[in-house]
């Protein structure tokens, strides 16, 4: 998707912040145009992946294809979802990697000679124990890793997380040129007080990475504009391992809730450019934040 001048002066302007500046979605195949990146803030990627389940070559094949062209794009992150090697299957502990294994390795050869990063979903191993994780990747290995700190439980069979990993058991915050930003993974958004607690630790933004059939922008919108925080939800697309179709709708949300990027029903990446110097004053001015009481609940 190409935006033409006038809309992208209308959606920079409905922001209040940069807005967005450059959007498009397509496939890893096509090639992608580039855009001047902004004077300020930085530029986010949100590849939106169909996962073969337990297919890990032939997915990180495509991943690294995507990477590829979203730093074409320019992006200073890319996104990818929750468990994008794997998907839901049964040998997933079997498929596990160390957060410094073979995929991030193959990250970092693609981020080679830029200063971008890469956070993924991975089926970690440890030792003898398995998480569900989010691995922040630069061309000179792991930044960071966040591990999945609620597990989805209600369900049975593959999607019962409990039965395979454990729960990590702290938040992880990160700069993206020199912003400090948050990581969450699926079920820990369900909880209001998981965006909080990073609005709190004074994160100008937030990347969401998801497996479910879909994260759309009216499940992101509410926590970005109660929280004045950037947010960037990564979902898959196609078949799960149940063969339903998951039509994904990845978006990137501006601290005020305006939409910024959005993509639906197909694989390919969105990009959105941010501006968090507004961030922490629109936070201020939020009466859904500043006033809070926090002494009062613990």
């Amino acid at each position: 998707m190409r935006l033409s001048r006038r809309e992208l002066l209308g959606a920079a302007a409905s922001t209040g912040l940069a807005g967005m500046l450059y959007a498009r979605s397509g496939t890893a195949e096509k090639g992608t145009d580039q855009a001047p990146k902004p004077d300020k803030g930085f530029r986010i990627a949100i590849v939106q992946q169909e996962t073969i389940p337990g297919a890990v070559e032939e997915n990180r094949k495509k991943a690294l294809a995507f990477a590829k062209e979203a730093l074409r794009g320019q992006a200073d992150i890319i996104l990818f979802h929750e468990a994008l090697l794997t998907g839901y299957i049964e040998n997933v502990c079997d498929l596990a990697e160390e957060s410094t294994g073979p995929t991030t390795q193959a990250f970092q050869e693609v981020l080679h000679g830029s200063d971008a990063l890469v956070l993924y979903g991975l089926v970690e191993r440890d030792g003898d124990s398995r998480y569900t994780a989010a691995t922040l990747v630069n061309a000179g290995g792991v930044v960071a890793n966040y591990r999945k700190t609620h597990l989805w439980w209600k369900d049975k069979g593959l999607r019962c997380e409990p039965t395979f990993f454990k729960p990590g058991n702290e938040l992880v915050t990160f700069d993206v040129k020199g912003w400090k930003c948050g990581v969450m993974i699926c079920y820990d958004g369900d909880f209001p007080e998981m965006t909080r607690a990073y609005a709190n630790r004074d994160c100008v933004a937030l990347f969401w990475l998801n497996n479910r059939s879909s994260r759309g922008k009216e499940e992101v919108i509410p926590l970005a504009r109660s929280n004045s925080i950037i947010m960037a939800a990564s979902c898959c697309c196609g078949r799960n391992d149940t063969a339903k179709k998951f039509p994904g709708g990845s978006n990137i949300v501006n601290c005020n809730g305006s939409v910024l990027a959005e993509i639906w029903d197909r694989e390919g990446v969105i990009f959105a450019d941010v501006d968090p110097s507004g961030v922490m004053a629109a936070r201020e001015q939020n009466p859904g934040y500043h006033g809070q009481r926090p002494e009062l609940y613990r």
